[in-house]
């Protein structure tokens, strides 16, 4: 290839912004990202098609040479075998029918949503299982009270990230702290706690999800979603509803199988970290919860003679099978994403920043651009690795306050994480939810944007306060 040192300026951005028209005109995101993949290795190599091929070929493979990408695609195939499982079992129509019949704890489309939105905002350790299992869980409610994957999708990815990020105890607390320290910044961990109050856009995301629901506030592609999915389905009553919850299965075949998954999750972090969550190996500790999930459920339903072990097995490939679409498309936004870096798409972004500098609207552009970034690159944790250096020491020439900038600069990444149809969570939000990933991306983005625009608002108003 060659090209890593080389400065292809604005031509680094083409394959991020081809992958984002593509998937929004085609609804078809492999053939975004395809398109956008040969794009960029045709630059990479100098125009040459073979070689570009060949480049494409070498870059696909080297995704399974990461542990953390790997570890990623194997958490949604064999969720997608334990999900399979647990649907056969009856457990999601059996969950339905304690909480909506038995319980008597939901009565409507509202309380399915709020409910959503409250497991969501509980499930703030990581990101990456707070959209697994919070989808998980309210999947089985959104199909019966009518709600559609669509809005399902966005409570589920609304809340998770952002409360990853906003609780100091969180896998981004250290992170972010860590970028501080490195600056040679005093009390690095204060500063980043302090910087919570300043993440405007988190915020405003947990926040006005909650409140858009309590008032069913509904606009653009959303309220159309909601309304195909009305009339396809013929509308939201309690009792479609309770005549759903009826269909037989028991509760125990979803709650236990998740408990294990959770506890067995959080058990191997904390062995794997020496006792901290934050230090921990999520992503092994989710493989070792799901498969040890399986296998009691499994078992579960051989002792009960509803179901051999051969047949459970065989059921959980079934559905890791079913997830085979997602897990390409995961494997070609990770290729995307090394490609970016080689072409320092984020590098030549970043550096348009300084043409618009000055110190009472630096907080505001900051935000700005490290939305931009985390939109072209559809990462939130590479976003922010990329622009604390850059913007840190920006920050203290400036005489801005640490706290402001680090959190317009967790907001920024956050938000291309919702919006961004290469991001891994927006990926992971549909899978866990059964959206259409592109669907999801056009109901969220105008909710984003709206959040999005109070925060720069807020970080214009302040700057020029502070």
């Amino acid at each position: 290839m060659g090209g890593i040192l080389m400065n292809y300026g604005i031509l680094s951005v083409i394959p991020s912004l081809l992958a984002i028209v593509l998937a929004l005109l085609t609804k078809n995101v492999i053939i975004a990202l395809l398109a956008s993949l040969l794009a960029g290795n045709l630059i990479l190599a100098g125009y040459q098609p073979m070689n570009a091929l060949v480049g494409l070929k070498d870059a696909m493979i080297n995704v399974f040479s990461d542990h953390s990408s790997t570890s990623i695609i194997f958490i949604l195939l064999m969720l997608g075998g334990l999900f399979c499982l647990i649907e056969k079992s009856g457990g999601l129509s059996g969950f339905t029918t304690l909480m909506v019949e038995k319980g008597k704890l939901i009565h409507s489309k509202k309380g399915a949503a709020l409910f959503t939105w409250l497991v969501g905002v509980l499930i703030f350790i990581d990101g990456t299982l707070s959209v697994m299992l919070t989808g998980s869980v309210s999947r089985p409610l959104a199909k019966a009270f009518r709600m559609s994957p669509e809005k399902n999708a966005w409570i589920v990815h609304s809340t998770s990230t952002p409360m990853s990020i906003l609780i100091p105890i969180a896998a981004y607390g250290p992170y972010i702290a860590s970028f501080i320290e490195a600056q040679g910044i005093e009390n690095p961990t204060g500063q980043m706690v302090s910087a919570i109050g300043f993440n405007f856009y988190c915020i405003l995301a947990v926040a006005g999800v909650a409140l858009f629901l309590l008032f069913g506030i509904e606009f653009g592609p959303m309220k159309k979603a909601e309304q195909a999915y009305a009339d396809a389905t013929g509308g939201e009553t309690t009792e479609t509803a309770q005549t759903q919850a009826s269909a037989g299965g028991k509760a125990r075949h979803l709650l236990i199988p998740l408990a294990v998954m959770v506890v067995v999750t959080i058990a191997y972090i904390l062995y794997s970290g020496g006792g901290s969550m934050t230090a921990g190996d999520a992503e092994s500790g989710l493989i070792f919860g799901i498969v040890s999930a399986a296998v009691y459920l499994m078992v579960d339903l051989a002792i009960s003679k509803r179901q051999k072990i051969g047949e459970g097995i065989n059921t959980f490939l079934t559905g890791c099978g079913n997830m085979i679409s997602i897990a390409a498309i995961m494997v070609l936004a990770y290729t995307l994403s090394g490609m970016i870096s080689q072409l320092g798409t984020a590098g030549y972004l970043s550096s348009l920043l300084t043409r618009f500098m000055a110190p009472a609207v630096f907080s505001a552009v900051a935000f700005l651009f490290t939305c931009i970034i985390s939109f072209s690159t559809g990462t939130s944790a590479g976003t922010i690795a990329i622009m604390m250096p850059i913007l840190l020491p920006m920050a203290v020439s400036f005489g801005t306050p640490i706290p402001l900038i680090v959190g317009a600069i967790a907001g920024g990444a956050v938000f291309g994480d919702h919006t961004s149809p290469i991001s891994d969570t927006t990926i992971m939000s549909c899978s866990s939810t059964g959206c259409n990933v592109v669907s999801h991306v056009k109901t969220q983005l105008p909710y984003a944007l709206c959040f999005a625009g109070a925060a720069l608002l807020l970080y214009l108003v302040l700057g020029f306060i502070l």
